[in-house]
């Protein structure tokens, strides 16, 4: 239906994967790529894709992988096709009634169907898709219990199995527009496929209709179950592959092996998402790329195998011309996608360095931006004069309270500068580390200085708050005490007076409001040095003229109403003397009370009738009277000035980190008052009942006695709960004072662990075995602190429950986690990190067989080369050999340290690093060369010696036998004498001389 060639031997068509793909894009709807090449490792690719499609469409997928389908192996080939067609058609077809019947199973389902649809057919009892199909009349019943118009039932009875089948087909083809996807000769067997049928009648549920109930389903889980046996018994080629053809073999596999990771590494780099704008998404990004750089590295050694492997079949010249091209064609493929990862890896790693660096970069320029901003503020809040009155006042301190919240922004983002992220390479070296750190100790202090000044700030401007109200609250009731006074003094009678009772009274409330004035002239004096102060620290000259001017105003109406009462008394003795009354009478207007009953007992005698015997009692009575206005009034002061101090003291917003001893200070104080008021409120209450009763009894209004207590009652309520809130609220603050303290002693250990990880865990001057041994031990140390961190997350959860929590408890324990787990990761993957370093080095004693290997042929060497200096006679050469032969012995005696170090240099390039192997393999094949060259001297130089000896050997005999003749010649001529003139003669005597 696509247009492409169709499919001609479904196992040798679908091995290189394109037909799958084709397939696959017609079922999904999305382009699939696929591999240019023809060789097996494009068909690997393009079936390991399929397979990757498959499983990201959730198709169920058992023991089938890319090398089964690019062998054609024919059973998973079609177990591979089955699951699609189960998955796109089966199911497909099914989904609407799975899911209204809310089954999975889609065979129970089918099964149901055709139960259903042929029950009216006696003939036909479909127990399961294989032996119940093979004599055709199950097809024609489902087709005609649908589609009875189509043919006749009794017809079909009376054909054979065979012609049931064709019948069928043949309609479903012609009327319901079913291909023929069945041969009757296929389904007429003893044991039919079941997958095939199960396909088929797919397609007759697709176009017929459907209707299955939960019964239906019951029914077919209560049938029997037909046990198919399914074996198949397949003869085995003998074996008969060369050690070659071994060899190609296991490249074949380690390629594919290499391939396949190869492909998914391909995936899981372009999966990655595109390089952020935000710092700690780039972090993030930038530390989950250095795990796939790590990958990377990790698998070089592999990809390095699989090629050398390539190369060495090729260079034993035992393959066929087409295998060589094909071993060739698939190095070149490994290399260049190899290639090409790597370079767009360390690509991204740079770009995510290059993005990293510059964000911090920015958010550092941001942070000091946001500095000079707040220096610049800091200095013009300075410069302004403060509050010229305690509303301003208020808006200075929200204004201030605005500075605070900035800075406990501003405090998300100088947490997220103590984690950055510093990469030093060779352009930039350790300069680069040096110069941030600068620049981050010069805005810490900078930091430090804006906390500091407003911290400050807001203590000074607290106090000044405080002490403000204070001074507020205490003229106000001053001047609600001196206008009760007024009144007072107002209501005294300072003539016409009816008779010497009432002139008793009179001259009585003006000895008591005398004694109050005296009492209360303390606080007017507080007053004036609590303004002074107020004043003075203000350093507002507006603000202190309305302080001095309320000052002078309560000062005056002091002044004033001494004044009144002191006119008020001369007036009250100037009346007592116009009437008659006695020197003693005149006296008691201005003697305090203490001698009232003096005066009275002296002036009854002289001013009949006397008085009834009960006002004898008003003395006292007033005496308690002025008592409870007084306790009162101290007890209402009290009250007032415990709110202020509460009010003061309570915490509007929470904070990480806040010092609450002052508070605690203060609240202790007002308790500890409390408990002594609390007896004198207790006092007041029963002498307030007393003195209640008794005015009342005297006809006099109670309605003031009340009105106080009712004051006193509720302020004091008031006050209470408001301690009791604030007392909450300091325990609280301190509960998270405690919990951001563990968590800030967890945060020293993290920040310990990550500098260990930065400074010391790839150092060159401690060997790897040790280094792993320190990251084992970091590590322990980390995990160690997990109970801590449950203790921490338990404590958060204790304060979060609480009413109205801050955000930053959890969003503070949040990052730190991430941060521990993080911390943690990087551990753990340095440990097996360090782990491989350490089983990739070789073994010290290897190290140390080397090196004193090297040490003896060196010294070998220095003896090999005096050997030949010197040689000036036979003992001489015959020392020279003999020394010669211990240095051929003594080197043959290394023989085994040699064979054993070839062969520990042998493992060592299967298991070590490729640093590390090319490194040790140089040094290794130097010093067996040096062995064999030292060798092939010595044997040449022993060889030339023993010649040379034996030659001097005989040299030396000829020798003495020469030296002998000579000496028997010099006899003869000593004692024979020539015959003259004989010639026989003479040449006898020559005779005997040879």
């Amino acid at each position: 239906q696509s247009g492409k060639p169709p499919v001609k031997d479904m196992f040798t068509d679908l091995k290189d994967g394109r037909k799958l793909l084709d397939l696959l894009e017609g079922l999904t709807g999305k382009p699939l790529p696929k591999e240019r090449g023809s060789t097996r490792v494009h068909a690997l690719n393009n079936v390991n894709r399929v397979l990757q499609v498959l499983h990201q469409n959730n198709v169920e997928l058992v023991n089938i992988g890319g090398t089964d389908i690019v062998d054609g192996n024919h059973k998973l080939t079609l177990g591979l096709l089955w699951s699609i067609i189960l998955h796109w058609q089966v199911k497909d077809v099914m989904k609407n009634i799975m899911s209204d019947l809310q089954q999975t199973n889609s065979e129970k389902i089918l099964l149901s169907w055709v139960r259903q649809s042929t029950r009216p057919y006696s003939q036909v009892n479909v127990l399961n898709f294989t032996t119940s199909w093979t004599d055709g009349l199950a097809f024609n019943a489902v087709i005609h219990r649908h589609k009875p118009e189509l043919f006749s039932w009794d017809k079909v009875i009376q054909m054979s199995p065979v012609e049931r089948l064709e019948h069928a087909f043949n309609i479903a083809k012609n009327h319901l527009g079913i291909e023929k996807l069945l041969d009757p000769e296929d389904v007429a067997v003893q044991l039919p496929d079941k997958k095939s049928i199960i396909m088929y009648l797919t397609s007759l549920f697709e176009v017929l209709p459907k209707q299955v109930t939960m019964e239906d389903i019951r029914e077919v889980e209560t049938l029997p179950t037909l046990e198919e046996e399914q074996g198949s018994s397949r003869a085995e080629t003998p074996s008969t592959v060369t050690e070659v053809d071994m060899d190609l073999d296991s490249y074949q596999v380690a390629l594919e092996e290499v391939l396949t990771w190869l492909l998914s590494a391909e995936d899981a780099f372009r999966e990655q998402d595109e390089i952020s704008g935000d710092v700690e998404e780039v972090k993030e990004q930038f530390s989950t790329h250095e795990g796939f750089m790590m990958e990377l590295t990790a698998h070089q050694s592999s990809v390095g195998s699989v090629l050398q492997a390539g190369n060495q079949l090729v260079a034993q010249g035992n393959l066929s011309p087409e295998e060589e091209f094909e071993i060739q064609e698939q190095m070149l493929l490994l290399n260049s996608r190899w290639e090409d990862l790597r370079v767009e890896s360390m690509d991204r790693q740079s770009r995510l360095h290059d993005m990293l660096m510059e964000l911090q970069k920015q958010q550092l320029q941001q942070l000091s931006d946001w500095l000079t901003v707040t220096e610049e503020r800091i200095q013009k809040m300075e410069s302004q004069l403060l509050a010229e009155d305690l509303e301003s006042l208020q808006k200075q301190l929200e204004e201030h309270k605005s500075l605070q919240s900035d800075l406990e922004t501003e405090q998300v983002k100088v947490n997220s500068l103590t984690h950055m992220v510093v990469i030093v390479d060779e352009s930039s070296g350790e300069s680069a580390t040096a110069i941030l750190e600068e620049q981050l100790q010069r805005l810490g202090e900078r930091w430090t200085a804006v906390c500091r000044w407003t911290e400050e700030r807001r203590v000074k401007l607290q106090e000044i708050q405080l002490l403000w109200q204070e001074l507020l609250e205490e003229q106000c009731l001053l001047k609600a005490w001196l206008t009760e006074k007024e009144e007072a003094l107002s209501k005294v009678q300072t003539s016409n007076f009816r008779d010497q009772t009432d002139l008793s009274v009179n001259v009585r409330k003006l000895a008591i409001l005398k004694e109050d004035m005296g009492m209360k002239r303390q606080t007017l004096d507080q007053l004036n040095e609590i303004g002074q102060d107020v004043a003075q620290i203000l350093g507002n000259g507006r603000a202190s003229s309305k302080i001095d001017q309320d000052q002078e105003e309560l000062t005056q109406r002091w002044d004033s109403l001494v004044q009144k009462l002191e006119d008020y008394s001369n007036q009250v003795t100037q009346a007592v003397g116009s009437v008659g009354m006695s020197q003693v009478s005149q006296k008691t207007a201005v003697e305090t009370p203490l001698k009232e009953q003096v005066v009275v007992k002296q002036s009854r005698q002289e001013l009949p009738p006397p008085p009834p015997p009960k006002k004898r009692q008003i003395p006292g009575d007033s005496e308690a009277k002025k008592k409870f206005d007084a306790e009162s009034a101290e007890l209402l002061n009290w009250i007032s000035k415990s709110k202020s101090v509460i009010q003061a003291t309570d915490i509007k917003e929470y904070k990480k980190m806040r010092d609450t001893s002052n508070m605690k200070e203060k609240l202790k104080a007002i308790e500890k008052e409390q408990a002594e008021k609390s007896q004198k409120l207790d006092e007041l209450k029963r002498s307030g009942h007393i003195l209640s009763d008794q005015m009342g009894k005297e006809g006099l209004s109670t309605v003031d006695i009340k009105t106080v207590m009712e004051k006193i009652l509720s302020g004091w309520k008031d006050m209470v709960q408001h301690l009791e809130e604030v007392a909450r609220k300091i325990k609280y603050q301190e509960d998270i004072n405690a919990y951001f303290k563990e968590m800030s002693e967890l945060e020293k250990t993290i920040i310990e662990k990550d500098d260990w990880l930065k400074n010391d865990a790839s150092s060159a001057f401690q060997p790897s075995a040790v280094l792993k041994d320190l990251c084992q031990r970091e590590l322990t140390h980390l995990i160690s602190l997990s109970p801590h961190l449950e203790h921490l997350k338990a404590t958060c959860k204790a304060l979060t429950s609480q009413p109205a929590p801050p955000n930053f408890i959890q969003e503070s324990l949040n990052g730190f986690l991430d941060r521990f787990k993080l911390t943690r990761q990087k551990l753990e993957e340095c440990h097996q990190q360090l782990k491989k370093e350490t089983e990739s080095q070789p073994s010290q004693d290897y190290v140390d067989s080397l090196q004193r290997l090297k040490d003896t042929l060196s010294e070998l060497q220095c003896k090999q080369q005096s050997i030949a200096s010197g040689l000036s006679d036979p003992s001489k050469v015959e020392k020279a050999l003999q020394q010669a032969k211990a240095v051929c012995e003594t080197l043959e005696a290394q023989k085994p340290r040699v064979d054993k170090l070839a062969e520990e240099t042998k493992a060592l390039e299967k298991h070590g690093s490729s640093d590390i192997k090319k490194v040790y393999t140089q040094e290794f094949k130097h010093v067996q060369g040096d062995w064999d060259k030292l060798k092939l001297k010595i044997s040449k130089d022993v060889k030339l010696l023993e010649e040379i000896t034996s030659k001097l050997r005989l040299f030396e005999a000829d020798s003495k036998v020469v030296q002998k003749w000579m000496d028997g010649v010099k006899d003869f001529l000593m004692t024979e004498k020539a015959v003259q003139g004989d010639t026989e003669g003479l040449q006898r005597q020559l005779d005997q001389c040879t």
